[in-house]
């Protein structure tokens, strides 16, 4: 089985390599000009001075992160568990590449215990990046063996499934698929991810890999700060865990409700439309037609009137000093002396 698996997924990584290049691009309407736009230095609301090609280009520096959860039940039965998220590039440095993304993308113990509903023994976690094209790979190996069971009069959807064996279909972005996907993984060797700093109750998160191919950024690092609401906002992911999309939408209000958060001032609320799978996922706002990231994706409300949250970056930017990492208040870090991380 491991070898007809290693054969597919080999075959696909070509055919993917072999047309990452060629992706279609996403097109955008550029609207007309009848007035010279205002370089007020303040966030804009409208598109008028964006260079489509900038938008173009967000996509290139988001990336899919993939949980990797074993678990041994009381009676010794092993549980894997894969969750998802997503992830953006937040700086190079040397030859390593770091990422802002979600806290809980990639401290997601509690949330699969309360799942579980009962007490399991951890057993390991392993966090991956995936690039575009190895989630392309990903699917396709996945789409090919539900097939094959399908013609084999077997069901097999993906599914989550309790410590009773009840199985539903995939409950928000936790999907179990017995040792199938974990040996896809293991076939493909993705990037695995090392997080360098956490801030559990701001709920982001600085990770970093061996440094991606990724073109020159085209955005700087915002202040999240000065937003207002109806400020223009683009925002990235793998909502569902299934492909990449952008969306746009405005914000709503410049922090968050106290009733949601303690800090109110760390998050703020927007329109865009997001799911499951977009957490961690880059949030980027534009100053006189220049984007700059203001945020990641956090947590969504649904409701009479549904609310997306960011996570404004400030937290990362606070902590992310040049080639450093200076730890304060709220922050967890892999610290190399001191309080201070060395990049």
């Amino acid at each position: 089985m491991k070898r007809t698996l290693e054969a597919v997924v080999a075959a696909l990584t070509l055919s993917a390599v072999g047309c990452v290049n060629n992706a279609t691009t996403l097109a955008i309407a550029v609207p007309s000009v009848t007035a010279t736009p205002l370089h007020d230095e303040k966030y804009d609301s409208v598109d008028d001075l964006i260079n489509p090609e900038d938008i173009q280009t967000l996509p290139k520096m988001s990336y899919m992160v993939i949980s990797e959860s074993k678990y041994k039940t009381a009676e010794g039965e092993e549980i894997i568990l894969h969750s998802f998220g997503s992830t953006v590039v937040y700086s190079d440095i040397g030859k390593k590449t770091y990422l802002a993304t979600a806290n809980h993308v990639v401290e997601n113990e509690n949330f699969l215990f309360s799942f579980f509903k009962g007490r399991l023994e951890k057993v390991s976690e392993q966090f991956y990046l995936l690039e575009d094209y190895e989630v392309d790979v990903l699917h396709e190996t996945m789409r090919r063996l539900i097939e094959s069971r399908v013609k084999q009069g077997v069901s097999q959807e993906l599914y989550a499934e309790d410590v009773f064996g009840n199985r539903t279909v995939p409950a928000n972005y936790i999907i179990h698929t017995s040792n199938e996907m974990a040996s896809i993984l293991e076939v493909l060797k993705p990037k695995k991810i090392q997080t360098v700093a956490q801030n559990e109750t701001g709920d982001l998160a600085v990770i970093r890999v061996p440094r991606l191919g990724h073109p020159p950024l085209p955005y700087s690092i915002g202040n999240a700060k000065e937003l207002q609401p109806q400020n223009l906002v683009f925002v990235i992911g793998y909502p569902g865990a299934l492909l990449e999309n952008l969306t746009r939408g405005y914000i709503t209000r410049a922090s968050d409700s106290r009733l949601v958060r303690i800090d109110p001032e760390t998050n703020f609320i927007f329109d865009a439309s997001i799911s499951p799978g977009n957490s961690g996922g880059g949030i980027f706002a534009v100053r006189d037609g220049k984007l700059e990231l203001i945020g990641v994706t956090s947590a969504m409300y649904r409701g009479n009137n549904d609310m997306y949250i960011g996570v404004k970056i400030n937290g990362i930017s606070d902590v992310f000093k040049g080639n450093r990492i200076r730890c304060t208040k709220g922050w967890t870090c892999n610290l190399s002396q001191g309080q201070e991380l060395n990049l």
